[in-house]
């Protein structure tokens, strides 16, 4: 039990609700826990990625606002940590990092976040921080993989960061994956042709057609543990999740958790007076 849980006290109503459903938890939280939590539209981009991530050089991935960029870089490097563990000795490893663009000013800030996530002493100059990472190939058995969230949300000039991620790239065993919306990569990625032309692999996600969001909801469903899916999330109720997301998955799986949270009050199953309710939807969002 949390400390806010032993504070307040658990929501009884909300986990009876659950328990009656056969649901372990909330299955709509944003998370990704396993590869069986992707519908098929998904896992080709996983697999891509993967690829890159474990053999490639450069890969790019965007997306709208809200449609799991980062969930989805944040599973690919949990999961090859994963692996790392249980592989065999004679398996070839990545030691994968992940960093978040928007959090740095300064390209020293930049490698020092790069060597705290490899556990390394960052306390060194920018000079012998890059020599770490340029001797990488000689002193590691294992590929390393760089992931870096909202490339473009950087505060370092972008032709320094693009120079610097384009000398990586070149190093042997290194692989790099940056993620953004789409017209501001593409400005990014301009701004360092020598970048942009390394770039072995494009993906980019779009909101989900009706059939693959059902897809995706229905299997949360599942993993959690409802063998009832699509009585507990009856049709009005997807269709009216579907309207107010517009198939971006942050927005539905959102919307769903508060019409799950609504409906659990109310004892009924989530219906499109729930959706409503649930996330006080105004009647000019609801006539849309």
């Amino acid at each position: 039990m949390s400390n806010f849980d032993e504070k307040i006290g658990r929501d009884q109503v909300f986990e009876d609700y659950l328990m009656r459903w056969g649901l372990r938890g909330d299955p709509f939280r944003l998370e990704m826990q396993s590869a069986e939590m992707f519908v098929p539209v998904q896992e080709e981009d996983l697999r891509r990625l993967k690829w890159v991530l474990s053999g490639g050089k450069l890969g790019v991935l965007t997306g709208g606002l809200g449609t799991g960029k980062t969930t989805l870089c944040e599973f690919l490097v949990a999961s090859l940590r994963e692996e790392s563990l249980t592989a065999p000795e004679s398996a070839k490893l990545v030691v994968p990092i992940f960093i978040h663009g928007a959090a740095y000013k300064s390209m020293d800030e930049v490698l020092r976040a790069m060597m705290l996530a490899l556990e390394m002493d960052a306390g060194k100059d920018r000079a012998s921080m890059f020599e770490v990472l340029r001797r990488w190939p000689w002193e590691h058995s294992e590929r390393l993989a760089v992931v870096v969230d909202d490339i473009h949300e950087s505060r370092v000039y972008p032709k320094d960061i693009g120079e610097f991620l384009r000398v990586l790239v070149d190093i042997p065993e290194i692989t790099v994956l940056i993620n953004g919306e789409p017209k501001r990569m593409e400005i990014f990625l301009n701004k360092v042709p020598a970048l942009r032309d390394r770039v072995q692999v494009r993906v980019e996600i779009e909101p989900m057609s009706k059939k693959s969001l059902r897809e995706l909801l229905d299997l949360r469903l599942k993993n959690a543990g409802c063998d009832d899916g699509s009585v507990l999330l009856t049709e009005k109720g997807f269709e009216a999740i579907y309207r107010a997301s517009r198939g971006v998955p942050r927005r539905a799986l959102k919307a769903a958790s508060n019409a799950l949270r609504y409906a659990a009050r109310v004892d009924t199953p989530i219906n499109d007076i729930a959706v409503k309710k649930g996330n006080r939807l105004s009647f000019f969002r609801r006539s849309l």
